[in-house]
């Protein structure tokens, strides 16, 4: 088991790593080459890529059409800065050019792996997902991120959020306690890391993996890239 300030030097070099790139605009894409004729068949993430939509109609953790020619998934972790920056910098413009046009679905994962409060917030936005509300909550979240681990996320605080969103609280708190939402919040991790997924924010688009907040026109040339494929 790796020791506490062991495992916070190696979150905190990362993301490090992850500044520079995203400051010299270097984007990280694992699989980003249109691949050749059998070729995703012979790499088993790539092909597992492939197979990750859900596109299940009136499914609380997307945004968009079932049938939208492209399917952007996205694993996040709700104590994660380079997540909040994402979802608050670079996801509106993805929404208003591509998702309300009805070219691409967004579809939500927990990658919940930087803590306990990282397990707390995926449980209760999925909890806020029951009463259709789980975008708002992410928003909530992400707007209102507080320092990593500090015992900010607790319970009680996350009543709170639900709350002032309007949700029926009694039920929420007992859908977060929910393991049938525990077992979800673990499912995607697991299935993350079989598709290649090591950090966060991390999405999929066909069989490529991006890593990071990339600046935005590394998700316009994937989506876009994506599009002309699909057609």
């Amino acid at each position: 088991m790796t020791a506490p300030s062991t495992r916070r030097r190696a979150v905190i070099g990362g993301a490090i790593a992850l500044v520079v790139l995203a400051v010299l605009g270097v984007p990280l894409l694992l699989g980003s080459r249109t691949p050749q004729p059998g070729e995703a068949a012979r790499d088993p993430q790539a092909q597992a890529r492939l197979d990750v939509p859900r596109r299940e109609a009136g499914d609380p953790l997307a945004l968009g059409r079932p049938d939208a020619p492209v399917v952007m998934a996205e694993w996040g972790d709700f104590q994660c800065p380079f997540c909040r920056l994402f979802a608050t910098t670079t996801e509106p413009e993805l929404i208003r050019r591509y998702v309300d046009a009805g070219l691409v679905r967004l579809e939500w994962h927990d990658f919940a792996y930087l803590g306990p409060e990282s397990v707390l917030a995926a449980r209760a936005a999925r909890a806020a997902a029951r009463q259709d509300r789980f975008w708002d909550f992410h928003a909530a979240l992400y707007r209102d991120e507080p320092a990593e681990n500090r015992g900010a996320v607790t319970e009680a605080s996350l009543a709170a959020t639900a709350a002032g969103l309007g949700l029926d609280v009694d039920r929420f708190r007992r859908d977060a306690a929910d393991p049938a939402i525990a077992d979800a919040v673990t499912a995607d991790q697991e299935l993350g890391t079989r598709l290649g997924v090591g950090g966060v924010p991390s999405f999929v688009v066909g069989d490529r993996l991006i890593f990071g907040a990339q600046p935005l026109p590394t998700f316009t040339a994937a989506l876009d890239d994506a599009l002309a494929r699909s057609r």
